[in-house]
């Protein structure tokens, strides 16, 4: 009796299968999510900060110099230019500092927009000491493509996943007040 009133509380409009039928729909929808890859680690190359502010002065100069003489579209000139990448480099630099990490990790793509920049500088007579920096830093990045390493992401920000944090104390953890026997 309780059955049938169950039945009847489901309604006439809900379609009833049988559960082997339930089974096999569960089955091919895991199976389903079983197959679809697992995020892919991507291959850094790994630079200092230095280079990093080479690396960003190359995109501004390339960026300011397009702005002034092309009359392209904001976004394109972002792409030509390099300087869309600009504020992850920040990131980057900023969470390998805050770690005491010497090394910011730059994908080969973003070394591709090096690339682009530097190209494009040459179109647009940028300044000789920037391109040579720029030749400079492109040489230094295809010798190291050799030694990539796999990256993570940390609060949305690229990371080696190879490297541990380390305090610039030495110390087991960070320094805050009222720990001061840790800093000894």
């Amino acid at each position: 009796m309780a059955a049938r009133r169950g039945r009847e509380c489901l309604g006439a409009s809900r379609i009833q299968l049988p559960i082997v039928e339930i089974r096999e729909k569960m089955h091919r929808r895991r199976k389903a999510r079983e197959d679809v890859p697992s995020p892919v680690l991507l291959n850094a190359i790994a630079i200092n900060v230095e280079e990093m502010c080479a690396l960003i002065d190359v995109f501004e100069h390339a960026h300011a110099r397009i702005v002034g003489l092309s009359d392209a579209d904001e976004t394109v000139v972002a792409k030509a230019t390099g300087s869309s990448l600009i504020p992850l480099l920040y990131a980057r630099a900023g969470m390998a500092v805050g770690k005491g990490i010497d090394s910011i990790p730059l994908l080969v793509d973003e070394a591709g927009l090096l690339d682009a920049a530097v190209i494009n500088l040459e179109s647009y007579e940028g300044n000789e000491a920037v391109l040579c920096s720029g030749y400079a830093l492109l040489d230094s990045l295809e010798i190291r493509k050799e030694s990539m390493r796999p990256t993570c992401s940390e609060h949305g920000i690229l990371r080696f996943s190879d490297e541990s944090e380390r305090t610039p104390s030495g110390s087991p953890g960070p320094f805050l007040p009222g720990n001061e026997e840790r800093a000894q």
